[in-house]
């Protein structure tokens, strides 16, 4: 079953070069077809798991003398963000629609960012996890300085900033990893089987500069001033991406972290505490936006607050409640921001202050970004109920009462957001003057973002079936 994820990232590489070649007037249809193909290969994948696999692994030797390889794993967990990843990829590919030159070049950008981040799930070394950790980051620095907002030269340089300096973070990281296991060795498993002959002054060292540096792709208070400019001025299809796949490589991370060492038990409490102060952090900043997209970014924020606090549990539940709430997360903030660009898409701007009455007529962004708001904060038949509810029931289990206390931050944001959507864009008082003309291809996209938020909320068990929940 691995030569289906070789298969998948070929046949993304080929895309890629036919995008190149032929795209000018085929990009989409030759984008779309290669997502949907390795759709269909993760399909089986799907089916192989729940008949009572548990991994499978491939290792080709690379520089066997630096104890690096080629080493993949496809396990449940890397299924689900892998699978993901290509929805969202595809409704951002979809939103694109057929737009001339650029098209070619952003869907070749966004090709190579799905790429990496298959590669990345699928890494079952940490050579390997640091490459496509890095190509990600060079595909969306390109995705928002050439196709971003006027502001996007100063959200770019932010953005490649706070990039390097997580990447610095996380090779210094791996380089302590491999001068301190017994045997010199990038290999995730037999780090995590030795991990306990690290001494603990140095498992901490490492576990303070990986933690960082996931922190930062998260994005989680206070690594997340790259932020608000990342996700508002990057394009449409930009965002998607980068809030609905960009921040699982932080969030898959620190998953991977917490796994490696024996030291992230004693300071699972510092953790959680992070997370909690994270997301009332969010749910105040994004009380005082007036932006849809900033809005919509500090709500991710939530959400990746609500992650880690699951992954700090160090309990079945709270840890495999995370992963659920990675695939929840990012097809809900998918929808979020997909929904934003077609509002901004049919009247020119993004502010709540002056899309009140854009129901009246553009219905189809106005419901679908209601549904991403009830879907954000669990409301049942989401994908995130069942992920909320799994992770809530960890953090009790590990901090006792204090493990509800983030619910309070969903709970005060997803009720300002209602009133606040209620009086704007969901107002029946108001008209705006301009008529609003959503097009085919962003209702397409809000419709993939849709069948998946609602489809993983009726069918959880599709994935949780995998990991015996």
């Amino acid at each position: 079953m691995i030569q289906i994820l070789f298969i998948s990232l070929i046949t993304i590489a080929i895309a890629i070069a036919a995008n190149i070649i032929f795209g000018r007037k085929y990009s989409q249809h030759i984008s779309i077809a290669a997502v949907l193909l390795v759709l269909i290969y993760m399909s089986y994948s799907i089916s192989a798991f729940t008949s009572g696999s548990l991994a499978v692994s491939e290792s080709l030797p690379y520089i066997s003398s630096l104890g690096i390889s080629l080493h993949f794993t496809l396990t449940p967990i890397s299924i689900m963000l892998i699978t993901m990843s290509l929805i969202v990829t595809l409704a951002a590919i979809v939103w694109q629609g057929i737009r001339g030159a650029n098209t070619r070049s952003i869907n070749s950008l966004l090709l190579l960012f799905l790429l990496s981040a298959i590669g990345l799930f699928a890494s079952a070394n940490l050579f390997l996890f640091y490459i496509f950790w890095d190509v990600g980051v060079i595909s969306v620095f390109f995705i928002i300085r050439s196709f971003g907002s006027a502001s996007r030269d100063v959200a770019s340089k932010n953005f490649l900033i706070y990039s390097i300096f997580a990447s610095a973070l996380l090779l210094f990281a791996i380089m302590l990893i491999y001068f301190y296991t017994p045997v010199g060795s990038f290999n995730i498993s037999y780090i995590t089987a030795h991990s306990y002959e690290i001494p603990i002054d140095i498992q901490e060292s490492i576990f303070m500069l990986m933690f960082i540096a996931f922190a930062i792709k998260m994005p989680v208070f206070p690594f997340h001033s790259w932020m608000p400019n990342a996700y508002s001025d990057a394009p449409t299809s930009g965002s998607v991406v980068i809030a609905g796949v960009l921040s699982k490589f932080g969030a898959y991370g620190m998953l991977v972290l917490f796994y490696l060492l024996p030291v992230a038990e004693t300071l699972k409490t510092y953790v959680y505490a992070i997370a909690v102060v994270s997301v009332f952090y969010s749910a105040f900043a994004a009380m005082r936006q007036n932006d849809l997209k900033k809005m919509a970014g500090y709500t991710s924020m939530i959400e990746s607050g609500i992650i880690l606090a699951g992954i700090a549990s160090l309990n079945y539940l709270g840890e495999y409640g995370s992963v659920y709430m990675m695939l929840a997360h990012g097809f809900t903030i998918a929808l979020m921001f997909i929904a934003i660009g077609s509002l901004e898409f049919a009247y020119g701007t993004r502010s709540i202050s002056i899309l009140k009455g854009a129901v009246s007529s553009a219905k189809s962004a106005s419901y679908s970004f209601m549904l991403a708001i009830f879907g954000s904060t669990g409301m049942p038949l989401t994908a995130g109920f069942i992920a909320e509810l799994m992770i809530f029931i960890g953090t009790v289990s590990a901090f006792g009462l204090y493990g509800i206390v983030p619910l309070a931050g969903i709970i005060l944001l997803g009720a300002y957001m209602y009133l606040a959507a209620s009086r704007s864009i969901m107002s029946t008082k108001e008209k705006l003057s301009e008529v609003g003309i959503i097009g085919k291809s962003q209702k397409a996209a809000m419709a993939i973002a849709i069948a998946a938020v609602l489809f993983f909320g009726v069918f959880p068990f599709i994935f949780l079936n995998m990991v015996k929940i």
